[in-house]
């Protein structure tokens, strides 16, 4: 019931992945053999949402595809958002409790129009970015009597932009197809001007075409799976990013990477990168269904990594509830004789997590606010590495609600003993960040000078930042929420 999200950096045309490897529900006879896409559509974006039974995504993919064409058959074509909306009420759906269940629709089923919003792919592209999945329906312009031709579904996946919330139209679309595996799972297509459609060929007026075929179909809607959230549960959805800076000291090069994440939550969705270059994707392994652990094994022999080089490993995890990660068992592998492998030095575990109060009934009651975000870095050194003094760099953002305090947290770490903590910084954003951005986020309003010791006990940090961080106006707008009470999580952060 997990989502699998991958992201290998700088190895595919397009920069931003939801997910790498990614789903592509495969018809059983083969590309073009019949009339389902919107029903493999709607099973990719389901089991990227984390439904589904299987050992992986492709296969939860596989088992949901495979309980919508029972129910819909393979002859007629039809919408995927019925489709989505068939699975979540049935009794294929045996995790109630996922939120994953806000099935929309944008744009034009009949007539077949372009969908006509101009800023279409930078919309969907930040659904993606966001916590939604997005699935594109597409015709084929006539200029005829007419009004477009055929319809199929396809899943996006990303563009050619980086992780970053878009402000600029991307120029390209990665999707999975159905009914096209050229070069593979994943396509990539070029959009034509939004006023400027289909040049030199047919079209039905301005939106979004790309050059799928030689006559550009275009898009007449799209369809958004989102996750809601219950107002009297005091959180939101949330997204979580841990990443760790690792580096390579022997003396030979490193041909693999391997690392566990967990949290303490069952996980709804995720993706992991590194900043190496790599054809390769991961294999990952999860710990059931659903799942609170990923294990991340990289093969990089395509470029083993030299002696004195850092290599970045990122996981965002995309939660029901509070945010918390955890790293273990990270460590190189490198060749030996023949073809035996030989483990490197594991680094520092290191298990974090950020409890933020509700607010009182009174203060619970803004409008026209946002969340926001804690960001931290802090530098380990792990004693009982055969290289005592290197250091590795670790940083995280924490997401927290609107109807949470923004200037009240309790920051606790937790590893084994030997492995030191020194130079943690702590800052609050109002704005997700990307990898970049975090890793050169100095806006820090708490420096601890100190060098602490972790243990199996939380080592906790408390944080007040009265005064400095008061919930800004934003762009999100949420309803006010019910007048019920509501406890904080952890009995140090009471007022």
């Amino acid at each position: 019931m997990l989502a699998v999200v991958a992201f290998s950096m700088l190895v595919t045309a397009c920069d931003y992945r939801k997910m790498d490897p990614l789903a592509d529900a495969d018809k059983p006879g083969g590309i073009g053999t019949d009339n389902s896409c919107y029903l493999a559509t709607a099973a990719n974006m389901l089991a990227c949402a984390g439904y589904g039974d299987g050992a992986t995504l492709q296969a939860r993919a596989q088992d949901i595809y495979g309980d919508l064409t029972t129910q819909f058959g393979i002859a007629n074509g039809g919408w995927t958002d019925v489709a989505l909306s068939w699975w979540l009420g049935s009794a294929n759906n045996t995790w109630p409790n996922n939120p994953y269940d806000v099935v929309t629709v944008l744009g034009n089923k009949s007539p077949r129009f372009p969908w006509a919003n101009a800023n279409g792919p930078l919309f969907y592209g930040n659904e993606l970015r966001d916590c939604c999945f997005a699935g594109l329906s597409i015709s084929w312009p006539t200029a005829g009597a007419s009004v477009g031709s055929g319809g199929h579904a396809i899943t996006d996946w990303g563009d050619d932009f980086s992780d970053k919330t878009l402000t600029l139209i991307p120029t390209e679309v990665a999707v999975s197809d159905s009914d096209r595996d050229t070069g593979g799972d994943e396509q990539v297509y070029t959009y034509d001007s939004y006023t400027s459609p289909n040049p030199g060929g047919a079209n039905e007026g301005n939106g979004w075409y790309f050059d799928y075929s030689n006559n550009h179909p275009y898009i007449k809607h799209i369809i958004t799976l989102c996750p809601t959230d219950d107002p009297t549960d005091f959180t939101l959805t949330q997204k979580v990013t841990g990443s760790y800076s690792l580096p390579q000291t022997s003396e030979v090069a490193a041909t693999d990477l391997h690392f566990v994440v967990s949290t303490d939550v069952e996980i709804l969705t995720y993706r992991t990168w590194i900043d190496w270059e790599t054809e390769n994707d991961p294999v990952i392994t999860e710990s059931g269904n659903p799942t609170d652990t990923i294990t991340i094994d990289w093969d990089l022999s395509d470029n083993p990594v030299p002696p004195g080089t850092d290599v970045t490993i990122s996981v965002e995890f995309v939660l029901p509830t509070w945010n918390a990660m955890s790293y273990s068992d990270v460590h190189w592998t490198y060749p030996g004789d023949g073809k035996t492998i030989k483990r490197g030095p594991a680094f520092a575990e290191i298990a974090w997590n950020v409890e933020t109060p509700a607010l009182s009934v009174e203060e619970r009651l803004p409008n026209n606010v946002t969340g926001g975000f804690v960001v931290g870095a802090f530098e380990l050194i792990d004693t009982e590495l055969l290289e005592g003094d290197t250091v590795q760099q670790y940083w995280f953002i924490h997401e927290y609600s609107y109807n949470q305090k923004p200037e009240i947290h309790l920051l606790q770490l937790t590893g084994r003993k030997g492995v030191l903590v020194k130079n943690l910084r702590l800052g609050n954003s109002w704005n997700y960040l990307d990898t970049d951005q975090l890793r050169e986020f100095k806006d820090w309003l708490t420096v601890y000078d100190q060098i602490d010791e972790l243990g199996e006990n939380p080592l906790p940090f408390k944080v007040d930042w009265t005064g400095k961080v008061p919930y800004p106006e934003g762009e999100i707008i949420y309803k006010a929420i019910p007048d019920i009470g509501g406890e904080p999580r952890h009995p140090d952060l009471k007022d």
